[in-house]
């Protein structure tokens, strides 16, 4: 019995073992829903120990074992494992390298240590409630650094080793689903927690992926941003503007910077936040200053420091996560060492909001394998930072324009230190300064400058030249300037008398979307807007805008104007027209100078004293004194009669003033003009405006720009000055009709090369034909002059010339006037000369018309009008038979019947003419025929008296005639009425 008791009593020892031994086991391993179930003891010391101590565990513990993390793995205390189930470790494996048996560096079938080490979360022991509560952000013993053995180490310093800086792991994210489940980064944590002294372990169903660095998040955010086929790159300004920072490490892991393979925090804005607060030259300047300013160290670093001291507000230099942060006012340490950054989180039910420094921030806590990204829905300008013209220069890459305000001593003009100033600055491309610098600082004048000259005008005068000619007096829009196209610059010397050059806006409202609806004499801005700085305003120009040519550049690039050129040298003006500081010159077109007809071929004369001397001073009279700019020119209306009067260099005066019909330049061939003689605002418009439509030469090309002023282009006409005397004597040399003015001399008619208004009149011939002359009516002589050709081809002049000079070998023998004597001959050649001399006669008073020009309409020929000669009772008509294009003919009949029937023609054509002061030069292709002596019948009264009693004659004969007729035909009518018996 008793031995019975003690087998009893052993059997119970061994069932209350047995107990024990399975509470143990039940304390190891509960099934019980997510919750701790430790208890203050603990048997299993290490999460190795936990891996080795259950089968769940093998297929994670073998994977430890080759990527060689035990031991670091038995150094870790107070953490939070997360362990894919072996069948998620399989599925991964297969999908990863399941044929990888070797290890690869500090990888395993697909798994590295970095990815293992992203399992474990060195936040503390994490609690099943503490995963359910609210979305968390956790830090993970995964370094970003690298993915060898070094990407985790222990959490315990050394003993006898300082304390370390602490090194921030990868981030990962726990967040409760709408239908309960817990994930971390998505992967679900399954209901089951496994215990040990260091921490804590979970059972998850599936790998945890490290997540991708910043830039590549960007990227996914991008995506997630709008369903545009640019979205990725939403975030593409952030990403360069780092990169202008100099801090691209921060996004990328390419390096091994401590930006690199640190952890920060990304602030990222959106590119539509970006340009909402930053114009186009602005954010060129932020994201691209310091590449476009690399070779000029001075604005490089300028450059970067703008770029980080805007940049430096989105960047912290360490992972900052609003879950983790909290509800509250938080300071956070900005990149690159600027002031701190202030976040304010807000809670409500669980769900939080924030913003940096006054900035709304809309997703939060999006993981980087480098940190964490934070998108802002609204950036802020920063108002430390301040752009001057000079930043927004190198932000259109004008930087070669920057540097050549800066070597020509005008930086203060786009540095930003007289923000007072009012400007408008236009800016070449780089590529059009290559252009400039190529050929328009030096466009050819020095080939009409003197030694001194080019020596005083160096490279760097050149260069300061043409900055201050980009420099616009004012601040002008598109819309000003279509208002005021021409505009005033900072380029004002010498060369223009002290004035300011002047630069010609163009607008073309047609194509106002396009960025080449303003253009600057002729160099298109290539901005869609102007850039607007305070007091700056700026425009880039696609090509180069050389400044204002000389005189003779500028002219000869218009061919219309090729003839003025020409006269400005035969004449030898152009030094002294070149050299005048400050004029406006008309200039005529070639069209003007073939009107003259043969006022040009005598001014045109080589080696004539006179006609150079008239030639200059013609030229000189479309030369006005002072530079008058088209803005500048008064407008002539009903009820103004405004009239700018300007002086020329050849003494003469001429009155610009403009019409709705356009610009007009006044010239009054009188001595006197009407604006000399009488105030032109006291007279009425009416009274002024006739005597301007006959004086007025319309300008057809305003505004040419010159190096010393600007020039107009007449549409037709031109100036001829009262003291260039245009005499018939000069007509006949222009047009070399020797032979014509030594008949004149010869038969006593150079009187007609006179004007009969001014002084007394030479002795005249007492030739009969000039006896009923009355010198009271005639104010001058128009020529009819044949050529010299026409002359040598006449049978009289042929045999006058052979007896002058008794050449009696000369072959004439058909000659018909060489039996006629002397005499006879100089009395057909005196008649002959005469037949080609018009007499004006003018009804005005002597004293009216004395010192004036005749009126061109009174020189004129005109259509079907008949002209007295200075033969008597001999009439001239002409005749247009095209436009301008007349001949000459006898009045009376065309053809005078010879005794011998054979047809009588006088008549020639009109070649050229020329107007004098006094009268007409008309050249004829062939000399006009005298009548016939026997064919001119008698004159004055016998004439009347002989037509009368012709007609009588006539009369009488026909009705004499007709009676014998009309008794015929009565007398045979009577007779047929009887018939024969």
């Amino acid at each position: 019995m008793p031995q019975l008791q003690s087998v009893w009593s052993l059997l119970a020892l061994l069932a209350l073992a047995f107990i024990w031994h399975s509470s143990a086991s039940a304390a190891a391993g509960s099934t019980a829903a997510l919750g701790n179930g430790d208890g203050p003891g603990r048997p299993l010391t290490t999460f190795v120990d936990l891996l080795s101590s259950n089968e769940r565990f093998s297929e994670i513990l073998h994977t430890v074992q080759r990527l060689r993390m035990v031991i670091p793995l038995n150094r870790v205390r107070n953490g939070t494992l997360l362990v894919p189930t072996n069948a998620a470790l399989k599925k991964y494996r297969k999908e990863h390298g399941e044929g990888a048996s070797r290890i690869a560096g500090a990888t395993y079938r697909g798994l590295s240590d970095a990815q293992m080490w992203y399992h474990l979360i060195g936040d503390g022991v994490i609690e099943a409630q503490d995963f359910g509560r609210r979305t968390m952000v956790w830090e993970s013993l995964s370094r970003p650094e690298a993915n060898d053995g070094s990407a985790a180490a222990s959490d315990d310093d050394e003993p006898d080793e300082p304390p370390k800086e602490h090194v921030f792991g990868v981030m990962l994210k726990t967040q409760l689903s709408t239908s309960g489940t817990v994930t971390a980064n998505g992967v679900a944590v399954l209901a089951q927690n496994y215990s040990c002294a260091a921490g804590n372990v979970y059972l998850i169903d599936g790998l945890l992926e490290i997540p991708p660095p910043i830039q590549e998040v960007l990227h996914v955010l991008g995506d997630s941003f709008g369903q545009t086929t640019d979205s990725a790159d939403e975030y593409s300004a952030i990403e360069k503007l780092l990169a202008s920072a100099g801090w691209s490490d921060v996004l990328t892991m390419f390096s091994r910077s401590s930006e690199a393979t640190g952890m920060h925090t990304l602030w990222a804005f959106s590119n539509h936040a970006f340009n909402s607060q930053f114009s186009y030259a602005e954010r060129s300047y932020l994201l691209n200053g310091p590449l476009f300013v690399a070779d000029d160290e001075d604005l490089r670093q300028a450059a970067v420091a703008d770029v980080r001291a805007v940049a430096s507000r989105f960047v912290s230099s360490e992972p900052v996560s609003i879950a983790r942060m909290g509800a509250g006012t938080h300071s956070v340490l900005s990149l690159g060492k600027h002031s701190n950054l202030t976040l304010v989180v807000e809670e409500t039910h669980g769900s939080f909001s924030g913003s940096i420094d006054g900035q709304p921030l809309g997703r939060l806590d999006v993981i980087a394998r480098n940190g964490i990204v934070h998108s802002v829905e609204q950036m802020q300008r920063p108002d430390s930072l301040v752009f001057s013209p000079q930043k927004v220069l190198v932000g259109l890459n004008a930087t070669a324009f920057v540097r050549l305000f800066k070597d020509a001593g005008l930086g203060d003009y786009i540095d930003g230190t007289r923000p007072d100033r009012k400007l408008t600055i236009l800016a070449p491309t780089n590529h059009a300064m290559d252009e400039a610098f190529g050929y328009d600082l030096d466009d050819g004048d020095d080939v009409v400058l003197s030694a001194k000259e080019r020596v005083q005008r160096s490279p760097r005068d050149r260069q300061r030249e043409w900055a201050l000619y980009h420099i616009i007096e004012g601040q002008y829009s598109i819309e000003d300037l279509a208002q005021t196209p021409l505009v005033r610059t900072r380029l004002a010397g010498e060369w223009t008398d002290g004035r300011p050059q002047v630069v010609k806006a163009q607008v073309d409202q047609a194509h106002r979307a396009l960025g080449s609806h303003v253009s600057f004499n002729g160099a298109d801005n290539i901005l869609l807007e102007p850039e607007v700085i305070g007091n700056t305003t700026i425009y880039l120009l696609s090509s180069p805008m050389s400044t204002p040519p000389r005189l003779v550049n500028a002219l000869i690039q218009n061919l219309d104007l090729s003839l003025f050129v020409a006269a400005m040298g035969a004449s030898n003006t152009v030094d002294e027209i070149q050299s005048e500081a400050g004029v406006t010159v008309l200039a005529p077109v070639v069209n003007a100078f073939a009107s003259l007809g043969l006022v040009w071929s005598y001014l045109s004369l080589p080696g004539d004293l006179d006609a150079r001397a008239d030639l200059s001073r013609l030229i000189k009279a479309h030369v006005l004194t002072r530079p008058v700019y088209s803005d500048e020119i008064p407008m002539h209306t009903d009820s103004s009669a405004d009239m700018l009067v300007v002086k020329a260099l050849n003494g003469n005066k001429v009155g610009l003033y403009r019409t709705p019909r356009g610009m007009f330049a006044f010239v009054d061939q009188s001595e006197q003009p009407p604006f000399m003689r009488r105030s032109a605002r006291s007279s009425t418009s009416s009274r002024l405006a006739s005597v301007l439509d006959s004086s007025s030469l319309k300008i057809s090309e305003p505004d040419m720009l010159l190096q010393t002023g600007v020039a107009h282009v007449l549409e037709s006409g031109l100036i001829l000055p009262l003291n260039v005397e245009i005499t018939s004597a000069k007509l006949l040399r222009g047009m070399r009709a020797h032979i014509f003015a030594d008949l004149l001399e010869r038969f006593n008619l150079t009187y007609v090369l006179e004007d009969p208004r001014g002084e007394a009149r030479t002795a005249r011939s007492s030739d009969g034909d000039d006896e009923n002359e009355d010198p009271h009516t005639v104010a001058g002589y128009s020529l009819l002059v044949p050529s010299d050709k026409s002359w040598r081809e006449n049978p009289a002049y042929r045999e006058l010339m052979r007896r002058d000079h008794e050449d009696i070998s000369a072959d004439d023998s058909d000659n018909p006037w060489r039996n006629a004597t002397t005499s006879d001959i100089s009395h057909y050649l005196g008649r002959l000369v005469r037949l080609h001399v018009i007499p004006i006669i003018d009804s005005s008073p002597r004293e009216a018309s004395e010192g004036k020009r005749l009126p061109t309409k009174q020189l004129a020929l005109a259509d079907r009008t008949t002209y007295p000669t200075l033969l008597d009772d001999v009439t001239l008509r002409a005749h247009e038979f095209a436009t301008d294009r007349f001949s000459l003919q006898l009045e009376g009949a065309p053809f005078y019947q010879t005794p011998g029937g054979v047809p009588f023609v006088s008549v020639a054509t009109v070649v050229r003419s020329g107007i004098a002061r006094s009268g007409a030069v008309f050249e004829l292709d062939s000399l006009l025929r005298l009548p016939p002596v026997s064919s001119s019948g008698p004159g004055g009264w016998k004439r009347v008296a002989w037509n009368a009693a012709v007609w009588l004659t006539g009369i009488g004969m026909g009705s004499g005639l007709l009676g014998v007729s009309g008794y015929w035909v009565r007398q045979w009518w009577t007779r047929a009425d009887y018939q024969s018996l």
